[in-house]
C-alpha cells in the first residue's frame, strides 16, 4: 500500500512541476518576443543583476512589443546612483507596459496610434494586443493597425491616409496611401479594415509638366483572419483625385484580407476622378481591389468612376472591378462593378467588371462583374446632333469556376454618345465552368448596347461555361442592341 501511496504522490509531483514549466514558459516566450527592435544599437554597461550577475544589454526582436513599450524610460534598480545615471544618459527612453489592462503585454488590448505617440504625424502604428488575449489598436495617418493577440484578438484599423497638400514654399506634397489593416490572433480573431487613401485636390495652373495633374492615393489592404477562426479585413476606398487644369487619377481599392475558415474580405473600391481641363487631359478612376480569399471569397471592389460631366472636354477611363476571392470549402467571391464614365465630348471608357472567384468542393463559382456603361454628352447634351466624343462601354466579367456550378458572366455595358462618331457596348462576360462531375456551367453576360454615333455596335453575350461530366452546359448571354438615342 505505501508503495502506491509513494507513486501517486510522484504523479501528482510531476504534474504539477509539467504546469508550472509550462506556465514558466508561457511567460518566457512572452518575455522573449517582447523586446524591441526598433531601438539603436545596444549599450554596453557594468551594471550586473544582483541575482544572476548577467549584463544589462537589450537585444532588439519585435518593432511592436509586448513587454517593453514605446517613448518611455527603461527603469533599472542599482544601489550604484554614477552607475544608474550613466546607463540613463547613454541608453534610451523606453516604457515598461503593464502586464494586464490597456496595453498591456500579456491580456490587454493594444494601444491606438496617438495614443502611444501624440506627436506622430504620418504612417502611425496600432499597438500590438497582449501576448495571450487583447485587440490591436488602431493606426492613424496610414499607419498599420496593430495585430490581435497572439491567441484571441482582433485586428486594429489602418489609419486613413493624409490628403495631398501644397507647402508654403509651393512644394506640392503627394497624398499618402491608406494603412493596413492590423491581422487578427493568429488562432482567433477578425482582422482589421485597411486605412482609405489620401485624397487629392489640386487647383494649381503651373506650366510645369505634372504639376497641375491629382493622384489619390490607395487604400490600404484588409489584415488576415485568425487561421483557427476570424473573418479577413476589408480593403480601404482609394483616394479621391480632383485637377482643375491636368489628368486625375483615383486610387486603386486595398485588396481584402485572407481567411482560412471565415468569410475573405471584400476588395475596397476604386477612388473617383474628375477635371476640368481639356481633351488633352484624361481622368482615370481607381481599380477596385480584389476580395480575399476565404470561405467563402470575398467580392472585389467596385471600379471609380469618372464624372466629367460639366468640364471642358477631358477624356475619361473608369477604373475595373476587383476579381472575387477563391476558396477551398465555400463559394468564390463575386467580381467587383466597373466604373461608369461620364464625359462632355470627351472620349468615355467604361471601366471593366471584375472576374468571379474560383470554388472547390461542391460551392459554386462568383459570379463576375458587370462592365460599366459610358456616356459622352457634346456641347449640345439634350438634343440632336452634338458633339460628343468616342463611347465604348466596359466588358462584363468571367464567373469563376465551381466545384458545383460556375459563376454567371457579368453584363457588358451600355455605349451612349450624343453625335459622336463611334459608339460601342461593352461584351458580356463568359459564364464559369462546372465541376468535373455533374456541375453545370454558369451563363454568359449579355452584351451592351451603342446608341448615338454615326457607327453603332453592340456588345456580344458572352459564351456559357462548360459542364462537367453529366452537367449542362451554361446558356449563352444575349448580344446587345444598337440605335440612335
Amino acid at each position: 500500500m505505501s508503495k502506491h501511496r509513494t507513486r501517486g504522490r510522484q504523479l501528482a509531483v510531476k504534474g504539477y512541476l509539467a504546469t508550472g514549466v509550462s506556465g514558466a514558459a508561457l511567460v518566457g516566450v512572452g518575455l522573449l518576443l517582447s523586446w524591441p527592435s526598433d531601438l539603436p544599437a545596444p549599450v554596453t554597461s557594468d551594471v550586473r543583476l544582483a541575482s544572476t550577475e548577467s549584463s544589462l544589454a537589450p537585444e532588439g526582436s519585435d518593432p511592436n512589443p509586448w513587454l517593453i513599450g514605446q517613448g518611455g524610460a527603461l527603469q533599472v534598480n542599482s544601489h550604484n546612483g554614477a552607475r544608474s545615471q550613466t546607463l540613463s544618459a547613454a541608453a534610451p527612453a523606453i516604457a515598461l507596459r503593464p502586464m494586464i489592462g490597456p496595453g498591456g503585454w500579456l491580456i490587454g488590448d493594444g494601444l491606438d496610434a496617438l495614443a502611444l505617440d501624440p506627436t506622430c504625424t504620418v504612417g502611425c502604428k496600432g499597438g500590438n494586443g497582449g501576448l495571450l488575449s487583447g485587440n490591436g489598436g488602431d493606426g492613424a495617418f496610414g499607419g498599420a493597425g496593430g495585430s490581435g493577440g497572439f491567441f484571441f484578438g482582433n485586428g486594429g484599423n489602418g489609419g486613413q491616409g493624409v490628403d495631398a497638400y501644397t507647402t508654403t514654399d509651393g512644394t506640392r506634397v503627394a497624398a499618402v496611401s491608406g494603412g493596413v489593416g492590423g491581422n487578427g490572433g493568429f488562432f482567433f480573431g477578425d482582422a482589421g479594415d485597411g486605412g482609405n487613401g489620401g485624397n487629392d485636390y489640386n487647383s494649381s495652373n503651373s506650366s510645369t509638366p505634372g504639376a497641375n495633374d491629382a493622384v489619390g492615393a490607395s487604400g490600404g489592404a484588409g489584415g488576415r483572419g485568425g487561421y483557427l477562426g476570424g473573418n479577413g479585413g476589408n480593403g480601404g476606398i482609394g483616394g479621391l483625385a480632383d485637377s482643375v487644369n491636368g489628368d486625375a487619377d483615383g486610387g486603386d481599392g486595398g485588396r481584402g484580407g485572407s481567411a482560412s475558415t471565415g468569410t475573405g474580405g471584400t476588395g475596397g473600391a476604386g477612388g473617383s476622378g474628375s477635371s476640368d481641363a481639356d481633351s488633352t487631359h484624361t481622368v482615370t478612376g481607381g481599380n477596385g481591389g480584389a476580395g480575399g480569399d476565404g470561405a467563402p471569397g470575398g467580392a472585389g471592389g467596385n471600379g471609380g468612376t469618372v464624372n466629367n460631366a460639366f468640364g471642358n472636354g477631358a477624356n475619361g477611363v473608369g477604373g475595373s472591378g476587383g476579381a472575387g476571392g477563391s476558396s477551398s470549402s465555400g463559394a468564390g467571391g463575386a467580381g467587383g462593378k466597373g466604373g461608369f464614365v461620364a464625359t462632355d465630348e470627351g472620349d468615355a471608357t467604361g471601366g471593366a467588371g471584375g472576374a468571379g472567384g474560383r470554388a472547390n468542393g461542391s460551392a459554386t463559382g462568383g459570379d463576375g462583374g458587370d462592365g460599366a456603361s459610358a456616356s459622352s454628352a457634346g456641347d449640345n447634351r439634350f438634343g440632336e446632333d452634338g458633339n460628343g466624343g468616342i463611347a465604348v462601354g466596359g466588358a462584363g466579367g468571367a464567373g469563376g469556376s465551381g466545384g458545383a456550378s460556375g459563376g454567371d458572366g457579368g453584363d457588358g455595358g451600355t455605349a451612349d454618345t450624343d453625335g459622336g462618331p463611334a459608339a460601342s457596348g461593352g461584351d458580356g462576360g463568359g459564364g464559369g465552368a462546372g465541376g468535373f462531375v455533374g456541375g453545370d456551367g454558369g451563363s454568359g453576360g449579355d452584351g451592351g448596347g451603342a446608341l448615338g454615333g454615326d457607327t453603332n455596335t453592340p456588345g456580344d453575350g458572352g459564351s456559357g461555361g462548360s459542364g462537367g461530366l453529366g452537367g449542362s452546359d451554361g446558356d449563352s448571354g444575349s448580344d446587345g442592341t444598337s440605335g440612335a438615342d
